[in-house]
């Protein structure tokens, strides 16, 4: 009765009200009379368990693999809903860390999802990147201990189930640790928490399975806490800094600064990227897993194919090359250390890195095209496909007013359309 004249009151003040027929009320250690005076009393019919509230479901005890599963639909609904089999890589990764990741990212807030379901969701995430489905096909080219890695350390920034479930939930941890004004943490220092230290804190064997899990994250964030302060951020507890706390961080990469920046053309990026961690099934690799007996480049058949040769050595890349210099007016510097450029300064230096990405992608689709197709391009028509593509990009960077200086290359380029 006391929940009814609550009700009540907020319909009062807010003007909104409550419709009995679907309402729903649930029960626990509660006698059969009783049960039937309160739906007497409010008109509500009775509930079962697991129920869901903004599409989460909730009982009391440990959600399941088949109650969790509906993250793996949906995750494979929206793949074959958006035609996203079409995709380049670079769509591919854009869709993973923007659609398919906010997917198990709500649930994973709230409450640790089950081992299964973890490995479900990286099984989606990294067949569709490397195959387009959602099923095995392929091996994929780099590991996925390395593709979850952030870009700057060699990855590509998707972020792994495990860690950033851990994290998400570490938010809750940080609120009690701060005594956030919230209801709910009121609730678990009356009920649980009763005075004592949260930091030494240890569940008792009969508590409520997601306390358990809360827990069970703040035994893993406990060395980043001193005081009850997070330690690893002067400016307080965030996912981000939680998850690059908990994940296993390495050195950054120099070749960064060429593969990803927004002069380059995003599929040629990952090709690039795909070259610095030297993940293209050239020949020298497919011979040594048994899947061809020849191993001479497939473009000059003059040496082993290994991506050293393929782009820096063979006849063929260094015809292309010599063409797309004498349009550009500056040597190329793709070094057999895979080029350790930056984007960072003048027009020069931009399009610099946008020439070498693009020069990477060409020439692995002429590779490609001699492999399956029995069809290579002359290098002077490859050169002139990658100079119109430069030429198009810068196009559509250049947006502001240029110098004397950058205008003079721009003319000699033939970009049309700047001021």
């Amino acid at each position: 009765m006391l929940l009814l004249r609550a009700f009540s009151s907020f319909s009062r003040a807010s003007g909104l009200s409550m419709n009995s027929s679907k309402s729903e009320v649930y029960y626990n250690g509660v006698g059969q009379q009783l049960k039937e005076d309160i739906q007497q009393a409010t008109g509500f019919v009775e509930g079962a368990m697991p129920f869901r509230y903004l599409g989460v479901p909730i009982k009391a005890g440990r959600l399941t693999k088949t109650e969790c599963n509906t993250i793996a639909e949906k995750m494979v609904g929206r793949i074959r809903s958006l035609g996203a089999r079409k995709l380049s890589y670079a769509g591919r990764v854009v869709l993973i860390n923007s659609v398919l990741n906010t997917l198990y990212s709500y649930w994973a807030s709230i409450f640790l999802l089950p081992k299964s379901i973890i490995k479900r969701i990286e099984s989606i995430c990294r067949n569709y990147l490397w195959d387009g489905n959602t099923e095995y096909h392929r091996v994929p080219l780099i590991a996925w201990d390395k593709v979850t890695l952030p870009k700057e350390e060699g990855g590509l920034g998707i972020k792994k189930a495990q860690t950033w479930n851990y994290a998400t939930v570490a938010k809750l941890v940080d609120w009690i640790y701060g005594k956030a004004d919230r209801l709910w943490i009121r609730w678990i220092n009356q009920i649980y928490l009763k005075g004592r230290d949260w930091h030494e804190y240890v569940p008792p064997a009969d508590a409520a399975w997601s306390w358990k899990n809360i827990c069970k994250v703040k035994e893993l964030m406990k060395n980043g806490y001193s005081d009850g302060q997070w330690t690893a951020d002067a400016k307080g507890y965030s996912i981000r800094s939680g998850y690059d706390w908990l994940r296993l961080q390495q050195p950054k990469q120099d070749w960064v600064s060429l593969v990803w920046n927004k002069w380059n053309i995003p599929k040629h990026s990952i090709i690039a990227w795909i070259i610095m961690n030297n993940g293209l099934n050239v020949k020298e690799k497919l011979c040594k897993i048994g899947y061809c007996t020849n191993d001479c480049c497939l473009i000059c058949g003059n040496d082993v194919e290994t991506q050293a040769h393929l782009f820096f050595d063979c006849s063929y890349s260094q015809k292309v090359l010599l063409q797309m210099e004498s349009w550009c007016g500056f040597p190329l510097q793709t070094n057999r250390s895979m080029g350790m450029l930056s984007p960072k300064g003048n027009l020069k230096q931009k399009v610099h890195c946008l020439m070498v990405t693009a020069c990477y992608y060409q020439v692995w689709m002429q590779r490609n095209g001699a492999r399956m197709k029995q069809v290579l391009l002359r290098p002077e028509k490859v050169a002139a496909i990658i100079i119109e593509e430069v030429k198009n990009r810068i196009r559509r960077k250049i947006t502001q007013p240029v110098s004397s200086n950058e205008k003079i290359l721009l003319e000699r380029w033939g970009v049309l359309g700047v001021s």
